[in-house]
């Protein structure tokens, strides 16, 4: 997966959220070091507890694991 930038990280968050507020389903994003992450989690709407992980990758980027 290619690396995005935080603008685009944010419209594809968005986009994500904007599908049926009654479902849920787990989505990832790899982003290259965990502030961004963390900045990527914390996009409005913001995740909110067990709504959210993040993993280290061997290649030194991390998997964020969200809900939307």
């Amino acid at each position: 997966m290619t690396r995005i930038s935080a603008a685009d990280a944010e419209l594809k968050k968005s986009l994500a959220m904007e599908g049926d507020a009654g479902t849920k389903i787990w989505r990832v994003s790899i982003q290259p070091n965990a502030d961004l992450a963390a900045h990527f989690l914390n996009i409005n709407p913001p995740q909110g507890p067990g709504e959210a992980t993040i993993a280290p990758r061997p290649d030194g980027q991390f998997d964020v694991f969200y809900l939307s």
